[in-house]
């Protein structure tokens, strides 16, 4: 009977430690480019498009590429998530993937770099140095259009530049029945010894260049761009030309990974249980969202706060939240909905404790121009007016500083800004940071109205918990009164 007892006890002991292995070893796969180019995002689509209709599968970008983003984002029915080496200790990293990855079959990242450059120079930050931190195979993707062993030379280099991680195969994209391709295909056979996983054709190919590339290249968005929804159509239809079976036996050969310690994501209880009424919907697209990832694990509950549809901000929110890029394209329904722009400045003016970043915090000019030149008036809450210049593809970094006037900021810190911003009326009054420009140059940026943060850059609750804290101590203060 002991005995039994014994073998009985082990195989429970080992059922729930195979539970364990499964829920932090979850099979994941790298998608990187071996150049600069939107190859990556054609191979990363298709990837996610085919394997997100099979299983619950999770997008996260190592590095913010907003076209990149917005594509993921249109595949995925799970949001994408973005690593940012800028703002994130290697420490962070771990614990955000261990959130990010629960109740997953499988984990996409997706670099937003090629595969043996870092992140704005930061060390460690190449996809390659990623790869081997959360061992994870790597699927390269490799622009083959009108190339051949030459392509193949460049994908060599790369791999033997990237060190000791495992290269699982190549997905080819344009390439076609040309000599060039014949040759690029031995090439890849004979001298890298790497698997050929999919090749797109090159009539979707171009389809997918033309439509998916910014207007002037991958540095700034100016105007409303290509219709939206296309790229995502093409991917889908990529997805059959590529072996997903092979791909999904690639994830699994990912390594075991223990569970990172749980810091950042609990940072402190939250015994009052505060509400945030959190803002989504058009115009905001729902960037930056470890944000949203940090206030739940201190026990926040977010009431969803729909722009374009609802007519007040939730009467138990004891805070609001207003962040995400600005779509240009779904100003109006915001503007056009004058009862919640009304409920929002009076929110403001009484007081309620809230955090607009980025687009949210446009939100709550008195008045704002496209780069279209179209005006439209919005909630009024912030003493100024402004047009948009340039959205950016990717973030330009600056270095902050918490103003004594801030209410729930402190100290120095990297922030970012995705769009260039001119102000037509700026009254003075409590700005919320001061900003070093890289010439050298400070200026005050963001305001601060009653308890109110609004600021056009943004930061990351991880690089900055004591913003989450103080914002959710002082709803705390304000509930016990």
């Amino acid at each position: 009977m002991v005995a039994e007892n014994r073998q009985a006890a082990q195989k429970e002991n080992a059922c729930l430690l195979g539970k364990v292995r499964l829920s932090m070893s979850i099979p994941r796969l790298i998608v990187a480019g071996v150049e600069p180019g939107p190859a990556v995002d054609l191979v990363a689509g298709a990837l996610l498009a085919g394997l997100g209709e099979q299983r619950p599968v999770r997008p996260i970008l190592l590095g913010l590429d907003l076209p990149l983003w917005r594509l993921v984002y249109d595949l995925s029915a799970r949001a994408p998530r973005v690593l940012d080496p800028m703002l994130l200790s290697r420490d962070a990293a771990m614990e955000l993937y261990d959130r990010w990855a629960e109740e997953m079959d499988l984990v996409v990242f997706v670099a937003a770099r090629p595969l043996i450059e870092s992140w704005e120079g930061v060390p460690g930050s190449r996809p390659c140095d990623l790869a081997a931190a959360f061992d994870a195979p790597v699927i390269l993707a490799l622009d083959a259009r009108d190339r051949g062993a030459s392509a193949a030379a460049v994908l060599h280099g790369s791999r033997a530049m990237a060190g000791r991680i495992e290269v699982g195969g190549v997905v080819a994209v344009g390439g076609d029945e040309s000599p060039a391709s014949i040759e690029l295909t031995e090439a890849l056979r004979r001298e890298v010894d790497l698997p050929l996983l999919g090749r797109v054709p090159p009539q979707l190919t171009e389809q997918f260049m033309r439509q998916h590339v910014s207007p002037g290249g991958r540095v700034k968005t100016v105007g409303p761009g290509p219709a939206r929804g296309g790229t995502a159509h093409l991917c889908r239809e990529a997805a059959g030309y590529v072996a997903l079976r092979e791909v999904q036996a690639l994830a699994r050969r990912s390594g075991f990974l223990p569970a990172a310690p749980h810091r950042l994501l609990t940072l402190r209880p939250n015994p009052g249980q505060v509400s945030v009424a959190a803002a989504w919907g058009p115009p905001l697209q729902p960037v930056a969202l470890e944000n949203v990832d940090v206030l739940q694990a201190m026990g926040v509950r977010l009431v969803p706060l729909n722009l374009a549809k609802d007519r007040e901000v939730p009467p138990d929110a004891d805070g609001l939240l207003l962040l995400g890029q600005l779509d240009e394209q779904q100003i109006q329904r915001f503007a056009a909905n004058r009862a919640l722009l009304a409920e929002l400045r009076a929110a403001v003016d009484a007081g309620l404790p809230a955090v607009a970043m980025g687009g949210g915090a446009l939100l709550l000019l008195q008045r704002l121009a496209d780069s279209r030149g179209r005006a439209f008036d919005l909630v009024g809450a912030l003493p100024a007016e402004a047009e948009l210049i340039e959205s950016y593809d990717r973030p330009v970094y600056v270095t902050a500083t918490a103003t004594r006037q801030n209410p729930f900021d402190e100290g120095t810190h990297e922030l970012y800004e995705l769009f260039d911003l001119e102000f037509s009326l700026l009254e003075q009054g409590s700005f919320a940071y001061q900003i070093r420009t890289p010439g050298g140059a400070e200026q005050a940026e963001g305001f601060v109205i009653k308890r109110c943060l609004a600021t056009t850059l943004y930061t990351s609750f991880v690089a900055c918990p004591q913003l989450a804290t103080r914002f959710v101590s002082v709803m705390q203060f304000l509930q016990g009164h």
